[in-house]
């Protein structure tokens, strides 16, 4: 089993941890701070509380566990892609055709039933997934687009 790592943006990885960031000083400490100099003056204020409290926790969960558990993962019988904390698993005997779009450094898995989903993982391990995936498989078709035209709007 070979795991490949998602590939983020720069922009996408400053949002995510200035979010982290946010939340923990924020959401997190700010609340902290009104709790311990104004307390618990209402039971509206309570709410108010647990509820920033339990919002600012799950944002830091989500957002760091995109940065840290982001991959695919090619096993003997699935292509499983792990964002974050939700899964989607895809079965191997169900992939039609990979194809690799050289213009935008895309590689696309084309299922039965014109389903599709697109891999985002470092282009140098375009090849290497792609041998991967098709020794699961040898009925898997592979295709490059290499576009030297400009298109036309």
């Amino acid at each position: 089993m070979k795991t490949y790592k998602f590939k983020f943006s720069i922009p996408v990885i400053i949002l995510s941890i200035v979010a982290i960031l946010l939340a923990l000083g924020g959401g997190i400490g700010w609340t902290v701070y009104r709790i311990i100099n104004i307390g618990f003056a209402s039971v509206l204020l309570g709410i108010q509380y647990v509820v920033l409290l339990l919002v600012s926790l799950l944002v830091v969960i989500v957002f760091l566990s995109l940065l840290i558990r982001s991959y695919y993962k090619i096993t003997d019988q699935e292509l499983i892609l792990r964002f974050g904390i939700i899964p989607t698993k895809y079965k191997i005997s169900e992939i039609e055709s990979v194809h690799l779009f050289t213009k935008t450094n895309k590689l696309v898995v084309y299922f039965k039933g014109e389903k599709y989903t697109v891999i985002v993982v470092k282009p140098e391990w375009h090849n290497e997934f792609i041998k991967d995936l098709i020794s699961r498989n040898e009925k898997i078709r592979y295709d490059v687009s290499t576009s030297d035209k400009d298109e036309v709007l």
